[in-house]
């Protein structure tokens, strides 16, 4: 298993800061994910810590081993670090079966061809490819070919692994069969992962924490649940999630919706002045019978589990989910009363 710190990072190419000031350590066997929109650097950080970019500034440590650093000039090569990568593209080369593609990286160590064997069938079937070894790629899905890249990964036995958009190619079923397929290995082996996507769903199911990014630097890091009830601003509320955003005041204690009636406990008394009102759909009760605020429902969407409402309240157009509601109950053109629950509170700014 190893740690990974990773201090004080830059990357700049030209006048250009991809990322800024990345300072975060993975702790040993943690699950770690990068979330953050597309151009927010966070796969150029996995690169850093892979070897195949150089930071500009700062270090990075695998196991307090320094394989990075713009002090003292240190720059331990990919194949060197003792890592194993997995690829959005999957990577696997067409011309070698199976077998050939996964044994690749015992090959480049040496490793004597029975133990090779011996070795690569494992990894199969840890991965439930074992009776595929003799194929090629173009005889597999999308979903073999990304098990393939992932046996080859972990076949050299790695203490890193570090995962690149693994599952974006895949189809949404397979995609979230796949989630729980890596996260159960990654337990089973005991391995530290860093893991890169841009899907909060992967992000909050697989992860013990979560480094938030947006336009290169990190916004917020802590544990799913953590960052999804207590987002730090505006840009981690609404990247995490689903969220109504409504313009409002706070004034000592309370705030206010503009337009409006009535008023609500600030949840955070440090933010004062002109803000954004944030709450989940989730937490906004709806009812025809009372409430803390009266609008009208314009439609709603039937999700089978659950019911997706749009409510106009003044000029404010909000997204109420009710589980479990009954579809009937409220038809459009009726009026309805809004109960908020859990409010978050941002600067305006």
């Amino acid at each position: 298993m190893a740690q990974v710190r990773i201090e004080h990072v830059y990357k700049r190419f030209g006048k250009v800061t991809a990322v800024g000031d990345f300072d975060v350590t993975v702790k040993d066997g943690e699950f770690v994910s990068i979330l953050g929109p597309s151009g927010c650097g966070k796969t150029t950080t996995l690169r850093m810590v892979a070897g195949f970019e150089r930071a500009t500034e700062g270090e990075i440590y695998i196991s307090d081993n320094c394989v990075s650093s713009s002090k003292t000039g240190t720059f331990v090569p990919p194949e060197k670090r003792g890592i194993g990568m997995v690829f959005q593209s999957y990577a696997v080369w067409p011309h070698m079966n199976v077998t050939e593609n996964v044994a690749y990286p015992l090959k480049i160590q040496k490793v004597p061809k029975e133990e090779r064997l011996k070795r690569v069938q494992e990894a199969l079937e840890m991965v439930h490819l074992g009776e595929y070894a003799a194929r090629f790629p173009n005889q597999l899905s999308g979903g073999q070919q990304q098990r393939v890249a992932l046996a080859r990964a972990l076949v050299a036995q790695p203490s890193l692994l570090l995962l690149d958009e693994p599952l974006s190619n895949l189809d949404a079923k397979l995609r979230e069969s796949m989630r729980f397929e890596i996260l159960a290995l990654q337990k089973k082996l005991g391995i530290t992962v860093i893991y890169v996507t841009h899907d909060q769903a992967e992000a909050m199911a697989m992860s013990d924490r979560v480094v938030v990014m947006d336009m290169g630097v990190v916004q917020q890091v802590g544990r799913p649940h953590d960052i999804y009830t207590h987002p730090i601003n505006k840009m981690v509320a609404d990247f995490i999630g689903l969220v109504n955003f409504l313009p409002g005041k706070a004034t000592g204690g309370i705030v206010t919706i503009a337009g409006v009636e009535g008023s609500f406990a600030n949840p955070t008394p440090a933010v004062q002045g002109e803000a954004i009102i944030a709450v989940r759909p989730e937490n906004i009760d709806i009812n025809k019978e009372s409430g803390l605020v009266q609008g009208t429902m314009n439609h709603l969407f039937y999700m089978g589990d659950s019911v997706d409402y749009r409510v106009q309240v003044g000029e404010h157009l909000l997204r109420v989910i009710k589980k479990g509601a009954d579809v009937d109950a409220i038809r459009p053109g009726d009026k309805v009363y809004l109960t908020f629950d859990k409010l978050m509170v941002f600067n305006k700014d």
